[in-house]
């Protein structure tokens, strides 16, 4: 099979919230063999990186990691873009939770949708238990959800 979707993971400074945002990535009910995650640590200054190289180690999903020194998102999503082997890119922050069939939603939309070159999901930051996580995500929350 070929591989459908990368999944871009550029992070900073994100040690207290990355495990989750893997672990939801990890959790998806998408084929692992149609996935790859490329993650950009953009110069983090705490054991990000150290989280990451964790994961990476255990993980079934085909994985990649870049460590750079700081020089912002546009840059750090750009190594991403340059090492995709996916059809598809997802964009993933470290501290979001996708729910487990964000990424074959994504897919589907886009198979069934040829014609559209980007499409964005609603999202919020919550915890497990479906509780806000951060009140500076609350607005998205309300309006987005």
């Amino acid at each position: 099979m070929k591989l459908k979707v990368t999944i871009g993971v550029c992070v900073r400074n994100s040690a207290s919230t990355i495990c989750e945002a893997i672990e939801s990535i990890i959790d998806q009910d998408f084929p692992p063999e149609l996935l790859e995650i490329v993650f950009v640590d953009d110069g983090s200054e705490d054991d990000t990186l150290a989280i990451i190289q964790a994961y990476v180690s255990r993980m079934d999903i085909a994985a990649r990691v870049f460590h750079t020194e700081w020089r912002g998102l546009g840059p750090a999503r750009n190594i991403v873009v340059n090492n995709t082997r996916g059809k598809y890119i997802i964009w993933v922050d470290g501290d979001m939770i996708l729910p487990a069939d964000h990424v074959r939603k994504q897919v589907e939309f886009m198979e069934l949708n040829p014609k559209v070159g980007i499409a964005k999901a609603k999202y919020g930051r919550t915890a497990k238990d479906g509780t806000v996580a951060a009140l500076e995500n609350a607005p998205f929350m309300v309006y987005d959800s």
